[in-house]
């Protein structure tokens, strides 16, 4: 009986190229595949090559992932498009980035969870007043390769406290009170740094939290009366993503009047756009009520949607991925073997087939690369 082996770099560039539905169930062909698809290099490279080919895509804007106001509803106004009713549940999505979405079921509970995998990260109680006003933000740190967890809550009037979390010091600080009070309530990553919409001294204020730095900053905001009488007067102001750059817009107005900060923290780079032109396909990414979940068990994620619509401009943005929201965990890589499960049976030819008739290489050494397979007979 003849079985293929494919040469380790050809057989990553595949395997790189597929879905995390389909890896995860590549990684029970063997243990060497088990190995390679777990390895933090691969991880990393297939998290890359997601981001490019949905940037590259014409057709497909920003990914989206959303989390339902009420169970089982499967009506775009029953997802929260923007942190607008927030006060109306206890279960909140605070962040997503690089396939990690972070999920608050309660005050005491701050929940890491890769909704592709089903893995489930529960993080130390990060002891919030019960009673306050509570805001919060997710985010990747590259200078560090760690992931931030960001909590603000009132402890005096007119003051926000903030604390922040770090996965892989499993610490949470405080970053000091600041005379800022926060009308939106989640924090959109754009540019390395989590954004809200507050007020200090009676003005309006794109507040902006640094994740290398654990610094806040003021964003500078159009200087243009259609924006103070559209956008900045009015207490439903919040901000969004439309092709990986900060906008802002109101809540009631969407999707229309909105500001998109074309070059990042350049006052003269506001523009208001035309958000029919802008739009494109989006894959809009439905979180179960994570309430009452069940690690490893169920999918946490309805079928996702394929919109054409600037409503979920205020919508976290997202990308499945293998990251796992366990990073200090190290997983040592074993040499490639030879193919073989433990039944001593060689790699599921059915699968491989599956494998190459659904993927779309564009890389043309690729695929002639691939067609050198070299045959060999077991005994």
């Amino acid at each position: 009986m003849s079985r293929t082996l494919f040469p380790e770099e050809v057989l990553e560039q595949i395997l790189i190229r597929l879905s995390v539905k389909d890896l995860i169930r590549c990684r029970s062909v063997s243990k060497s595949w088990l190995s390679l698809i777990s390895d933090p290099n691969f991880v990393k490279g297939h998290l890359k090559n997601s981001h490019n080919r949905d940037r590259n895509d014409d057709g497909i804007g920003n990914r989206r992932i959303v989390m339902s106001i009420i169970p089982c509803c499967y009506r775009h106004r029953l997802y929260e498009r923007d942190d607008i009713f927030f006060d109306a549940r206890e279960c909140h999505l605070f962040g997503s980035a690089n396939g990690l979405v972070c999920v608050s079921p309660s005050h005491s509970e701050i929940l890491l969870v890769n909704p592709e995998t089903r893995e489930v990260n529960k993080l130390k109680n990060p002891h919030i007043p019960e009673i306050g006003y509570l805001i919060g933000g997710f985010g990747y740190d590259p200078s560090t390769d760690d992931y931030k967890v960001v909590l603000g809550f009132t402890r005096f009037r007119g003051y926000t406290c903030f604390k922040v979390f770090t996965l892989k010091s499993n610490v949470w600080k405080v970053i000091g009170d600041f005379h800022y009070t926060l009308f939106s309530r989640v924090g959109i990553l754009c540019n390395g740094a989590l954004h809200w919409v507050a007020k200090h001294d009676n003005k309006k204020a794109i507040l902006s939290f640094d994740l290398s730095e654990d610094k806040l900053k003021e964003i500078p905001q159009p200087d243009h009366v259609l924006y103070e009488v559209g956008i900045a007067g009015y207490s439903s102001m919040r901000l969004g993503t439309l092709d990986d750059r900060l906008c802002a817009y109101r809540s009631e107005m969407v999707p229309y009047n909105i500001w998109v900060m074309n070059n990042y923290n350049v006052k003269q780079s506001w523009e208001l756009v035309d958000p029919e032109s802008k739009t494109k396909y989006e894959a809009v990414h439905r979180l179960k009520d994570l309430k009452h979940y069940i690690p490893n068990k169920r999918s946490f994620c309805h079928e996702k949607w394929i919109v054409k619509t600037p409503e979920f401009v205020g919508s976290l943005t997202y990308v499945p991925s293998l990251v796992s929201p366990h990073v200090c965990r190290k997983l040592k890589r074993k040499r490639p073997e030879t193919g073989s499960t433990k039944s001593g049976k060689g790699p599921d030819l059915k699968l491989w087939e599956l494998i190459l008739r659904d993927m779309q290489c564009k890389d043309p050494g690729l695929k002639n690369k691939a067609s050198e397979v070299i045959l060999y007979k077991s005994y």
